[in-house]
């Protein structure tokens, strides 16, 4: 269904300072973050019908890639602090970071062989807030069956 993974949607940008979950049937709305933020990429389950190798896929969770502080300690949350990346459940809670809060995620792919999603980050080694080209970077994966399952591939 032209989806960059099968299951999930997502949507792109550096205009959007949240992102709330809605329940229709009572009438709450959730944000996610409890202040504003810079949110580069969600991920959320797809609304069409979705197949890996003829199989159903569905999802029940979000992913958010996300500056959510000012790690660099230059007065304010831009593209030059560390991205991060975040679980949430369907009801748009906080389960965990899908890889430790001292890295910053620059790109992703995906493995349909698997069902995993590839997440690529560099590790602020000195400390600093932000990335610089000496550092290491790192490759997680996460399986999308289960994405509290995490690991550090390389």
């Amino acid at each position: 269904n032209n989806n960059l993974m099968p299951g999930l949607e997502a949507v792109y940008g550096y205009n959007m300072v949240n992102i709330s979950h809605y329940n229709i049937s009572e009438n709450k709305q959730k944000n996610f973050f409890g202040k504003p933020v810079l949110i580069k990429t969600v991920y959320y389950p797809t609304f069409s019908n979705d197949t890996l190798n003829h199989i159903p896929v569905h999802r029940s969770f979000f992913i958010v890639t996300v500056y959510n502080d000012d790690t660099n300690k230059d007065g304010f949350i831009n593209t030059r602090d560390l991205r991060r990346i975040y679980l949430f459940n369907i009801n748009g809670e906080r389960q965990m970071a899908l890889v430790n809060e001292n890295y910053s995620v620059f790109k992703s792919e995906y493995d349909a062989a698997n069902d995993f999603m590839y997440l690529f980050a560099q590790l602020d080694s000195n400390n600093n807030g932000q990335m610089e080209e000496s550092e290491p970077v790192h490759i997680f994966w996460v399986d999308l069956k289960d994405p509290v399952k995490t690991g550090r591939l390389y």
